[in-house]
């Protein structure tokens, strides 16, 4: 059996994270925003992917909006915000995504830089516009991003990486009990890890869905590694207790 995978997403381009979670050999289930609890959500799956999207409500770090944030969704904000605590008490293989990564930053009691051109300039792209203004979905070669050699990442993708990028919002203050494994030069973080996580999370605050086949491999091996965590999470689950049985001691 392919592991199932959900994949949260209140946008169009929900078929690009679909596609990739089934190229790497999952089972996509797309998880629309409900007012369910997260165990009726989370039932049946085996891992997890948090995908981009608009904005995250300022006010769930504390901060007034900025000019150029987002309307928010209030209503996927509730949801994937249970979410992703829910996916982390249970330990279940997770992927954050652009949107994601933020999502799950604030969740655990982080907080968002706004506008990154506030804050670093423009030295680094961090979002490119095509000339019909729409965002760059491919590899954008100025976008490098440093790897810490002894992350998870690192594992998947070496310790320099170019990326796309097509993001505006950045993590700031990093929630407690996660390490940042990942930067661009001008300091914008780009990946996180949880410091001590005995199972497979990653975030990335770039795009692995938009660009599998063009960064030699890097983007299908964080993928792969996704569906392989999973797939060992089902086979434990599915695996019988010996004790369960009439007349078994413990």
């Amino acid at each position: 059996m392919k592991p199932r995978i959900g994949v949260t997403s209140g946008g169009k381009n929900v078929r690009e994270y679909l596609s990739a979670v089934e190229a790497a050999g999952g089972t996509a289930v797309h998880l629309a925003p409900t007012n369910s609890a997260p165990s009726s959500a989370l039932a049946g799956l085996d891992g997890i992917v948090f995908s981009g999207g608009v904005d995250v409500d300022p006010a769930r770090y504390g901060a007034a909006p900025h000019r150029l944030t987002d309307t928010p969704s209030r209503e996927r904000d509730d949801f994937e915000f249970a979410l992703v605590r829910a996916a982390f008490e249970r330990c279940m293989p997770t992927l954050a995504i652009c949107r994601g990564v933020q999502v799950a930053n604030v969740a655990f009691g982080g907080s968002l830089h706004q506008h990154v051109p506030d804050v670093v300039g423009e030295r680094i792209p961090h979002r490119v516009l095509t000339a019909d203004g729409r965002a760059l979905r491919g590899l954008v070669d100025a976008h490098v991003v440093t790897i810490e050699a002894d992350s998870r990442l690192a594992a998947l993708a070496g310790t320099a990486c170019v990326t796309g990028s097509r993001h505006h919002q950045s993590v700031d203050r990093v929630a407690d009990g996660f390490r940042v494994v990942a930067r661009t030069a001008d300091g914008i973080v780009e990946a996180l890890e949880p410091a001590d996580a005995a199972w497979f999370w990653l975030g990335v605050q770039w795009h692995p869905e938009s660009t599998l086949g063009l960064d030699a491999g890097a983007s299908a091996k964080i993928f792969a590694a996704l569906i392989a965590a999973a797939a060992g999470a089902a086979t434990a689950r599915s695996r019988p207790d010996p004790f369960d049985r009439p007349g078994a001691r413990r």
